[in-house]
């Protein structure tokens, strides 16, 4: 598999999480928040620069998040987002030398997902297609596909071939999976283009280190390695605060030690990048 990091995760500064990168031996980038807004709802300017600066690192950018659609299925800013936003958004990707963008399933509920979302999730797999992107749906919380096992299910229903899952685990774990791994990878698994990499504590009901968490990374790991995953893992915090055992890494703020401490978790369970 191949190692990334949110540049937020690392530092809101996108320059200090490229400078951070490279003396962490991160190879690659995923794009959320940037200085003004997030991705893509900031100046071309903005855009340019951090392509520019991203290649001259010798860097790569692993997928676009540009958060499209957490809104309801029937929110005005869906059809902005079909129109203008992801069209965009794919856009930029191929500016920068990847085809992938996450999107999200809607702010949802219980049960089955209405027929308007899977119509919603096809129209944006064909809008992606035809920009040359693919699409990688993320299991999260508070929309439709919270877990991965929903997650799962609405793309079998969909049936785009456009269409792929990017796993989070730490995700299904705040919506209730007690085991992400391993009661949710099997009917998951050959869905899985993109990996995002937290971990959460139901205890608490906050985000943890990855180490820390109710998500079993070191099964995950494995399990991944034995399957031959070849796509992308990215380090997406989500803790911003120092935990009270461990206080921040000499020199780096509170969320650029807990990243810091993901990346070694990581390194500690993969062998082979």
């Amino acid at each position: 598999m191949k190692l990334a990091a949110f540049t937020d995760e690392i530092s809101p500064d996108p320059w200090r999480a490229i400078e951070l990168a490279l003396e962490w031996g991160i190879p690659a980038l995923e794009v959320r928040g940037l200085p003004g807004g997030r991705f893509p709802a900031v100046d071309d300017a903005l855009l340019d620069e951090f392509g520019r600066r991203v290649g001259d690192a010798g860097l790569r950018v692993s997928a676009v998040s540009p958060g499209f659609f957490k809104c309801p299925y029937d929110d005005p800013a869906v059809d902005a987002g079909l129109q203008e936003g992801l069209p965009r958004a794919c856009e930029w990707a191929r500016r920068w030398g990847t085809d992938l963008v996450s999107v999200f399933g809607c702010r949802g509920g219980e049960g089955q997902p209405p027929p308007a979302v899977e119509a919603l999730l096809g129209r944006m797999a064909d809008i992606a297609a035809g920009a040359d992107c693919r699409l990688v749906f993320e299991n999260e919380a508070v929309c439709w596909g919270a877990t991965g096992t929903l997650a799962a299910a609405l793309l079998r229903q969909v049936d785009h071939p456009n269409l792929r899952l990017c796993w989070d685990p730490g995700n299904a774990a705040r919506a209730g999976t007690a085991r992400p791994f391993a009661d949710e990878y099997d009917g998951l698994k050959d869905l899985v283009a993109h990996l995002h990499l937290k971990n959460f504590d139901p205890d608490t009901g906050e985000w943890s280190l990855m180490q820390e968490g109710c998500v079993d990374w070191a099964g995950q790991f494995a399990a991944l390695q034995a399957d031959d995953y070849d796509g992308y893992a990215v380090i997406e915090t989500h803790l911003r605060s120092a935990p009270d055992h461990l206080p921040p890494l000499p020199g780096l703020t509170p969320l650029e030690s807990n990243t810091k401490r993901n990346l070694d978790c990581f390194k500690s369970h993969v062998t082979r990048l």
